[in-house]
């Protein structure tokens, strides 16, 4: 019999494990009822079913003028891993050379202040002087509003500014958190980066990596890794679904 920790082991947090083993178990039922036979609480319970409708693990029917969620076919875990593997084996030659080269010719700068993280955002808009089109994924944005709005802002009119064109990634959970206006921009979301925590910034030969909510920033200067990251970009890119 399928236990929670082996579909926890296959990558579902434990609380998706449990709500999806239940719906298993017992077939379609009403947030009450899901509530009632896992234990948690319907405050909370909502939020990580909705993540689980966006990753297509859960599905929704109306029911006597009610929601009532039931498991997906199994099959769609096989399909998502699937995915995981060939986003990873577009990436392993590049990063296989890195690791013989042990890095050679890089440089790694960690910030871990507001400051920090201001900067870094600051040089991702001005260090652009032939206009490269800038490659970003948006995580946790309601996260990365905290740095502040007037900030956002002033950073958008100055790309806008210097005519920098870009194309975004969105996690689909979080389009709605994701506006912007009277400002020239390709956006899409995925389901895939449902659980996407961090924001990538791909510019120049660098990769920024930032973690808004632990105000930590990872930024990596080698051409190889953000030549192997924007090829992974690209295939995220076209699966993708764009946002009029």
């Amino acid at each position: 019999m399928i236990t929670q920790e082996q579909l926890i082991k296959i990558g579902l947090p434990s609380s998706q494990a449990k709500i999806y083993l239940s719906l298993l178990e017992n077939g379609p039922q009403f947030l009450q009822e899901v509530s009632k036979s896992t234990g948690i609480k319907r405050t909370t319970l909502y939020a990580i079913i909705e993540k689980m409708v966006a990753k297509d693990l859960v599905g929704i029917e109306v029911k006597q003028k009610r929601k009532r969620y039931f498991a997906v076919d199994p099959e769609c875990f096989l399909s998502r891993m699937r995915d995981q593997r060939f986003f990873l084996q577009a990436l392993m030659p590049q990063l296989k050379t890195l690791f013989e080269e042990q890095g050679a010719g890089s440089r790694v700068q960690v910030y871990d202040t507001m400051g920090g993280l201001k900067k870094i955002l600051e040089e991702i808009v001005s260090l652009n002087p032939e206009k490269e089109e800038l490659l970003t994924i948006e995580g946790d944005i309601r996260q990365a509003l905290k740095i502040g709005f007037d900030f956002w802002k002033e950073l958008l009119a100055k790309k806008k500014k210097m005519g920098i064109s870009s194309r975004t990634v969105v996690p689909s959970g979080e389009k709605d958190e994701f506006v912007i206006r009277d400002h020239k921009i390709k956006l899409r979301t995925s389901a895939f980066l449902q659980d996407f925590k961090i924001m990538l910034y791909l510019y120049a030969d660098k990769s920024a990596i930032i973690i808004p909510a632990d105000t930590l920033c990872i930024v990596i200067e080698n051409k190889k890794i953000k030549d192997a990251l924007t090829a992974l970009f690209e295939i995220i890119w076209r699966r993708s679904k764009p946002i009029n």
